[in-house]
């Protein structure tokens, strides 16, 4: 197509199917209202919206983790996601079904799936899920993986909002799994000189723990206590 000064211009229906998914992949990102409303535009964007890659990039932000009522578009929308591997999706699932005692082997392997996405929460809840497991394998696991996110330079300021948006998340739910009922501690010397941690439970903390298995027991308590039915 021509303008009046003789240039070419071209028109977003004229691109690829391929890039506008993109597009609309990177909209919905930010934001999954804007990404609907993109989607009632034109043909073009509603087939174009169908991509796996934007059910997988999609934020799940305003969409409630435990719904008061049953939405069964929702419903169908928050399992294509799941289905196309996206992070928060799998995260939110696996926890609450975790935790409430459901599904468990399917449920430790889609958090599984999220932390090596490289979704924090899902890692740091895996992390925790492996402390309370307390096997001595998994207890490993769940140090190692705790210590790892706690060191990472990407993920400086956020170790105390992973620990409270599970916090969130537990407090919404009814624990029914029992292997949050009674944990078992992590450390097994009764006292410590207290001095810098590895893992602080909060970043202004002048004091703190000396040992990885004293860290991961103020974790637990962190969990335990924002448990509803303790």
């Amino acid at each position: 197509m021509a303008n009046q000064q003789g240039k070419s211009t071209t028109s977003i229906l004229s691109l690829p199917t391929e890039v506008v998914s993109e597009v609309l992949a990177r909209v919905g990102s930010s934001s999954s209202t804007d990404l609907f409303s993109a989607k009632l535009c034109c043909k073009l964007f509603n087939e174009a919206s169908a991509a796996d890659t934007i059910y997988q990039r999609v934020s799940l932000e305003k969409f409630e983790i435990v719904p008061w009522h049953k939405n069964d578009k929702v419903s169908r929308f928050l399992k294509k996601c799941r289905q196309c591997q996206n992070p928060e999706a799998m995260y939110r699932k696996a926890v609450v079904d975790y935790f409430s005692d459901k599904h468990l082997d399917a449920a430790l392997e889609c958090l599984e799936e999220a932390a090596d996405s490289g979704h924090p929460d899902a890692a740091y809840a895996l992390g925790i899920i492996y402390l309370f497991v307390g096997t001595d394998e998994f207890k490993r696991r769940g140090m190692g993986l705790l210590s790892g996110l706690q060191k990472s330079r990407f993920l400086q300021g956020a170790w105390k909002l992973c620990r409270e948006n599970l916090r969130a998340l537990v407090r919404m739910i009814w624990v029914k799994n029992p292997v949050f009922l009674n944990p078992a501690p992590i450390c097994c010397a009764m006292t410590h000189e207290r001095k810098t941690s590895s893992w602080p439970m909060d970043a202004d903390d002048v004091e703190e723990i000396t040992c990885e298995g004293c860290a991961c027991d103020e974790e637990i308590a962190a969990i335990c206590a924002a448990l509803p039915n303790r």
